[in-house]
């Protein structure tokens, strides 16, 4: 989605304001009893089409209810240079094109625009990238506001998107059954929250009595308690790809008296050529189901040869379509588990979920899942 103002130096095209994902900005509870949420702003672009050049000298970003501004946070020339700097430094690195799912492809920053900034010649761009808000009560509106100068005149262009507050329309359960440890959820101190597709993905494994994933010392996909469990169908819906032929890479899981340091800069690594290998290199073994609504849930990482399903199958929930593996970019055996707004796993955007089946041990009341929440599944 995108919207500008017009500008007194420019025509009304001049510089625009462009969001990515580009339908919404989604929220998730972080204490519902308080009115608590958070809110990831992924990536906005504020791009130069003029002729002239746009100098960019503070930026605004605000949160709205009914038309009034709530909560703002202001970017000042220290820290544009910086977002611009870190812009372009990733651009050059081809990031842009190695994780493209987190960029929309080539909606956000298209291939003729260079990333730049704070002064962006034609054809440049600013990249604005992860800001995150907490706040209480609601929000509907997230407003970015850009101050600068155009041929030495003050000049401001603005873009909006809508903000939703909202899980998913589908009725869903929780796709294994009995005592899981979700390792990681939507919260920001995990990984999962960073990315667009998983944005409010989980990744589910089981603990065993000594605290850990696994008996021995976990060398081998066997000795892990979630391994082989028969993953189940969260909705009723109709299977759109699937894949079945992935292998299971033992070299991925830590390795024996392997510092996490070390094990972190292997795993970097390693990442980087599953990306560039393409889809099942990440997802593995995986189940992608269309519910209805715009909402498609992904199942991911499983074993080699379990998938029980075909593409254009119906299925209920419950029904088991696979087992717990460690397929694909898997650091152990485990479920990767995500609902998004479109078919493919990867270029889409996450939709926040709320199980009808669940307890969650140590809630005082029902609530989302959080990550290092231990999760009862009925």
């Amino acid at each position: 989605m995108l919207s500008l103002l017009s500008a007194t130096a420019e025509p009304p095209q001049s510089v625009e304001i462009r969001f990515c994902p580009a339908s919404a900005v989604r929220t998730y509870p972080l204490e519902g009893r308080r009115e608590l949420q958070s809110l990831l702003l992924q990536n906005a672009a504020i791009i130069n089409h003029g002729k002239a050049a746009f100098d960019v000298k503070e930026i605004e970003l605000e949160l709205l209810e009914a038309g009034k501004v709530r909560d703002t946070k202001k970017l000042d020339t220290k820290a544009i240079q910086r977002i611009a700097d870190r812009g372009a430094k990733l651009q050059a690195a081809g990031v842009l094109q190695q994780v493209g799912f987190q960029f929309c492809g080539n909606d956000l920053v298209a291939p003729n625009i260079k990333l730049a900034g704070p002064k962006l010649d034609r054809d440049q761009a600013l990249l604005i990238a992860s800001q995150v808000f907490a706040f209480n009560g609601a929000r509907d509106t997230l407003r970015v506001r850009v101050h600068g100068n155009v041929d030495g005149r003050t000049t401001e262009f603005a873009g909006l998107i809508p903000i939703k507050s909202e899980f998913a329309q589908n009725k869903y359960i929780f796709p294994l059954r009995g005592v899981w440890y979700v390792g990681y959820g939507a919260s920001f101190h995990t990984g999962h929250r960073w990315a667009i597709p998983e944005e409010f993905a989980l990744d589910i494994a089981k603990i065993g009595e000594s605290g850990l994933s696994h008996k021995g010392d976990g060398t081998h996909f066997d000795d892990y308690y979630a391994y082989g469990a028969d993953v189940l169908a969260a909705a009723d819906g109709r299977v759109t790809s699937a894949a079945n032929d992935q292998q299971e890479d033992p070299s991925a899981m830590q390795r024996p008296n392997e510092t996490q340091e070390a094990y972190f800069a292997r795993l970097q690594k390693e990442q980087g050529e599953r990306l560039a290998k393409g889809l099942t290199a990440i997802t593995g073994n995986y189940v992608m189901i269309d519910h209805g609504k715009n909402e498609y849930s992904l199942y991911a990482h499983l074993q080699p040869d379990s998938v029980r399903v075909h593409v254009g199958a119906q299925v209920k929930a419950g029904d088991v379509i696979g087992k717990l593996g460690s397929s694909g970019n898997s650091t152990e055996p485990h479920l990767h588990f995500h609902v998004c707004d479109k078919p493919d796993p990867l270029m889409c955007a996450g939709i926040p979920v709320n199980f009808s089946d669940i307890t969650i041990q140590w809630a005082d009341l029902p609530r989302p899942i959080q990550s290092g929440d231990v999760v009862i599944a009925k």
